[in-house]
């Protein structure tokens, strides 16, 4: 169920069924405020949870947001 594999230098623990899925999970990409390219990211909440996933070397996606703006199709 859990594997171990390395990420950016550093031994980590993930769920199998989960590795490589938070795109699948974390609502940020179907957020217009979203801007994955630029340094900021488009957005506070996110630039904020990308620094400390990438301090901590873990993956937290985005379930709940105040500040969601639906992407339009």
């Amino acid at each position: 169920m859990y594997e171990s594999y390395e990420k950016n230098g550093r031994q980590v623990w993930v769920r199998g069924d989960l590795k490589n899925r938070q795109k699948e999970y974390c609502m940020c990409w179907d957020c217009r405020r979203f801007a994955p390219e630029r340094e900021d990211k488009g957005c506070p909440i996110i630039h904020k949870v990308l620094g400390l996933a990438a301090e901590q070397g873990i993956v937290l996606p985005v379930w709940e947001c105040p500040e969601f703006v639906k992407k339009q199709p």
